[in-house]
Parts: structure tokens; sequence; C-alpha cells
């Protein structure tokens, strides 16, 4: 009876960990309400094939931000309620050097933030260090949400980082524009137009099943022809491409064949023949750097630089236990605990 259940059933092992956002998220796995042109590049899925790059940029940039909510607050003068958040956010990115076969961490923006909600302002708070040392916290005030509800605390901290991760992302464009920038998630609306969005978890059904019915089929290193998603003030190209390489293919270990897929952005203001040269070079660069599942618990949706400069990032974050005793040392110093 059991054997039954497990054949006539589609459920396969979920590698990511629990700690993480799954790669397909089930249960917001809705359609988009975004119009999609999905014949831009070919109006005939079924009889596409994807192109061996003729040339690969000797230079990549990748971005990525973390985030981290030190402490929650709720309070405010008198019966008002007011939402809040000390949080850390921090940038930064890896150049590699394919000519030298060189990666490098750098570009590191650390930030200690407090917000609030209902149109609070917050202050300029320093925290001391409560053994008398010179050390201390600056937590800079961030704009107010007029929300006031407990996720507005996720929200001041993400914003927080994603405007952070565009400022990155426009340095390192307007330093060396013919390098390839790959930015972890999607595109912000004013990102450079040679800015690559690396997309690894599914939310939204951008296709409908004519169309997405290659990504069941595609092998590692392929993808799906580029479409047009019409986005009100944020047209972009994206594509489809399955990562990782043929020796840990998921139906060996057991994972979902939809384990690898990955989705990529980039604006439609660059010409869709600059686009298609891009999306064929991705074909080999990102199951180039996807993860080993060994290694990553991501894999190989999560990318090896990525990775790298995650763990680079959450060093210089600081020890979260040891800061939220701080902030709490500091409140109960001035009498707002009980």
């Amino acid at each position: 009876m059991s054997l039954d259940f497990w054949r006539e059933n589609n459920f396969r092992l979920e590698p990511w960990g629990t700690d993480y956002q799954p790669p397909i998220d089930l249960e917001e796995l809705s359609e988009s309400s975004s119009e999609v042109d999905p014949t831009v590049e070919a109006a005939d899925w079924s009889q596409f094939k994807t192109t061996t790059p003729a040339e690969l940029p000797q230079r990549l940039i990748f971005i990525d931000g973390r985030r981290r909510i030190d402490a929650a607050l709720v309070g405010g003068s008198g019966n008002t309620v007011n939402y809040g958040v000390f949080g850390t956010i921090a940038v930064g990115a890896v150049v590699v050097n394919r000519t030298k076969r060189t990666a490098t961490c750098t570009q590191f923006t650390i930030r200690r933030i407090l917000g609030f909600g209902g149109d609070q302002e917050a202050p300029l708070t320093d925290i001391p260090c409560p053994f008398g040392s010179g050390s201390k916290l600056v937590y800079e005030p961030v704009e107010p949400y007029s929300q006031n509800n407990p996720e507005i605390r996720k929200n001041l901290v993400q914003n927080a980082m994603l405007k952070a991760e565009a400022t990155l992302t426009a340095q390192q464009c307007a330093i060396q524009p013919d390098t390839l920038v790959i930015c972890d998630g999607r595109l912000s609306y004013n990102s450079p137009s040679l800015t690559l969005g690396y997309v690894k978890t599914m939310h939204k059904n951008y296709l409908s099943e004519q169309y997405a019915a290659l990504l069941w089929e595609l092998k590692p290193g392929e993808r799906t022809p580029i479409f047009l998603i019409k986005e009100q003030n944020r047209p972009h190209w994206s594509w489809y491409l399955k990562s990782g390489k043929y020796q840990i293919y998921p139906q060996n270990l057991g994972y979902h064949d939809l384990h690898g897929i990955v989705r990529l952005e980039l604006s439609s203001e660059i010409p869709l023949e600059t686009a298609q040269k891009i999306a064929d070079q991705t074909t080999y660069l990102i199951p180039e750097y996807a993860s080993h599942p060994y290694k990553d618990p991501r894999a190989p949706q999560n990318l090896t630089p990525v990775g790298a400069l995650e763990r680079e990032l959450g060093r210089h974050m600081g020890d979260a236990n040891l800061i939220k005793r701080r902030v709490q040392h500091f409140l109960a110093s001035l009498g707002v605990m009980s």
C-alpha cells in the first residue's frame, strides 16, 4: 500500500533546508497578472534549440545582500502602538576575473537601521558597549511606513537592503560597463541595462501550459526562448534555464524535475539581439558557477560566488545573539522594558 502511494503521487525531495525559502513556492506559484509575450524570440517553443555562446565575458560581478532583524519593537506614546525594528543589512560583490581565474569579495557595505510603522519617525541611535568599551552600534533612521503592522519590520529591512544593492550595482556598472553584472534576485526598477537579474525561487507562473511544458524537458545548460514581461514601468526580457551538471542530475538524486530551474531577467531597453547573446552566455556561465549539493543545501540554484559572498557578509554583520543582547541591555537601561 505504501509503495503504491509513492508510485502514484509525484512527491520528490526538497533538498533546500527549512531555513531557506524553497526554490518552488507551491503555495505562491500563482499565475502572473503581468502581460507576457512568449513569441519574441521563437513562436514555436517545441522546435527551439539552445545555441552555444560564441564568446564569453572575461569579467563577472556577482552582487548580493543579507538582512537581519536584530530586535523587534512595539510601543509608542500614550495609547499609540507602533511596530518597529532594529535591523542590520549587508551588501557586497564578488569580482571574477575569468582570464586570471581569480575571485575577490569586495565593496562591502554594512548598515544598521531603525524604522517604524504608523509614520513614526526614528531617531539616530547609538548603542554603547555595556562593558565600557568605546565600540558602539549605530542605528540609522530609515523612512517610516504609513502602514502599521508586524509585517512592516521585515519590509523596512528588506527595502533598505534592496536600495543598497541597487546603489552598488549602479556603481559597478559605471566603473566597467562592459562587465556582466549578475544581481541575485529580481531587477529593481532603475537597474542599469546590462545587469542580469538571477531569480532562483519560482513565485509566479509567467507562462501558459503550452509554453511552460518545456521547463520539464530542459537539460542542464539549456534554456527556454526569451519572453517579454510587460510589467508597468518595468518591462523586461526573461528566460528560464536549467542549472547544474549532468553528473548531479536531479533525477539521479530523487529530486523534482523542476529542481535546478532558474529565471533570468534583462531590461527590455537593450536590443533583443543583445539579450539573445547574453542568454546564450548564461547557458554556459550559470551551470559553471552552480553550487554542489554536498557543499550548499540550495544547490544548484545558489551560485558558488554568491554562497561565498553570503558567508562573508554574515561575518561582517556581527554575531546576532550578541547584538540582540546589546539592544536588550540598552532598552532595559532606559527603563522601557518590563
